[in-house]
């Protein structure tokens, strides 16, 4: 019995009900075994073989369509606000201008505030216009806006001065909001707003575009007279390339798709058969309001850190993602409960468990074979892009020595794009 089978079984009935609901909810309860006992077992890599193999249901083996391609990105999300060093923000600089020389297509910043986690994070604005200044061909994005805790005509106006910084190389994904607390810094900090957070996010989106063309909005004034309003500086970009984050609601992907954005998803709590039902429910909805629907781009963060060796890489990475994994579960609104009331003996077997699926199935952790899998069978479902979460708590230049393996990974499949190219 490996450790963590032993751990499970030392869990009394009801921590046990407590991680087959969790297991449950993350879509992991196909993935173990009950005994007629009651006990939970898991087959882990190691177990049987020499070679380790975790025998999950996500991936299948698939070669690669000559004919098809993938865009990789690079995404900052996790450094932690609370450091003391002063040169905090040198490895996103340093994987920006990685980035730009070796032809990525963005570097995605957040909007994290109040916390530790992510909290290096709290104006992506700021961070893309320094980052116009080191780069000159990538992408600067938004990995997101978070809409409703911002006057729309602000959100239109720095974005502006980012495009013109970078000479027309931004784009911004639209999230809703999260966290209740954060929301003490939106134009209506009242929960009635909090609570209609959404479809604010979307009046304000249509507000922003309408602003970013040079369009006059009107807006109320202090006297409560109308104010006619246009942004300036003026935009370089035209149109205002724009996503949507989303965890998988299929409302949020039919509302790109008829707004005409992009998605930005994960895999954390949906498997590679139910997204690719929602990437067509995304395509049908931007054909049925106009939309090209192939032109609609599918962006899935991946956790990537890429070496010579699985074994190495993986327990490499084990510590900063099992603990990532910790800290993302407690802050999930629809988990939190539970996993607050668990106890240490719970938290430890649902993490440790999470993390040996997630290496296998929902990761770039591995070598450039192993990650291949993985673009292949994401390809195959639609996906266009792989946006490469790469702050989860790996020393900078751990960080840095892996982009080197993702530089070969993204170079099978930038060849494939230019064969296709070159067809076309």
């Amino acid at each position: 019995m490996n450790d963590l089978n032993k751990r499970l079984a030392a869990l009394s009935p009801e921590q046990r009900a407590l991680l087959e609901k969790q297991l449950k909810k993350q879509g992991l309860d196909t993935l173990v075994k009950k005994e007629e006992s009651g006990t939970i077992a898991v087959t882990l890599p190691g177990a049987a073989s020499s070679q380790p193999g975790f025998k999950g249901t996500g991936l299948q083996k698939k070669e690669r369509d000559p004919n098809k391609g993938m865009d990789f990105s690079l995404y900052f999300f996790s450094g932690d606000g609370s450091t003391a060093s002063r040169d905090k923000y040198q490895l996103l600089l340093d994987c920006a201008k990685h980035g730009d020389e070796h032809g990525y297509a963005a570097v995605w910043t957040p909007e994290r505030h109040f916390q530790d986690f992510g909290g290096l994070y709290p104006n992506p604005a700021v961070l893309s216009a320094a980052l116009a200044m080191v780069t000159k061909n990538i992408e600067l994005r938004a990995g997101s806006v978070a809409i409703p805790l911002h006057h729309p005509i602000r959100v239109a106006e720095e974005w502006s001065v980012v495009d013109n910084l970078s000479g027309g190389r931004i784009a911004i994904c639209a999230a809703s909001g999260w966290h209740p607390n954060d929301f003490i810094l939106s134009p209506k900090p009242n929960l009635e707003y909090y609570k209609n957070r959404r479809n604010e996010m979307i009046d304000a989106l249509d507000t922003i575009q309408r602003l970013w063309q040079g369009e006059t909005v009107t807006m109320t004034g202090i006297d409560g007279e109308e104010v006619s309003t246009r942004i300036l500086p003026r935009p370089i970009q035209q149109h205002l390339e724009f996503w949507f984050a989303s965890q998988g609601a299929p409302e949020t992907l039919i509302k790109a798709g008829e707004m005409g954005g992009h998605i930005l998803t994960g895999l954390v709590n949906q498997p590679l058969h139910e997204l690719e039902q929602k990437i067509k429910l995304y395509r049908d909805a931007r054909a049925k309001a106009g939309h090209d629907p192939e032109k609609g781009k599918v962006a899935v963060m991946l956790h990537t850190f890429l070496g010579t060796d699985n074994n190495t890489v993986k327990e490499q990475a084990r510590q900063p993602l099992t603990s990532y994994l910790r800290t993302f579960l407690r802050q999930q609104d629809n988990f939190k409960s539970d996993f607050d009331l668990a106890t240490e003996a719970d938290k430890d077997a649902l993490v440790a468990f999470a993390y040996e699926r997630y290496f296998e199935e929902s990761t770039l952790l591995g070598t450039v074979d192993k990650c291949e899998t993985l673009i292949n069978n994401l390809i195959d479902i639609g996906v266009t892009e792989v946006a490469c979460l790469v702050d989860f708590g790996l020393a900078p230049e751990t960080v840095l020595e892996g982009l080197q393996h993702l530089n070969e990974l993204q170079e099978r499949y930038r060849i494939k794009l230019s064969v296709q190219g070159v067809q076309s």
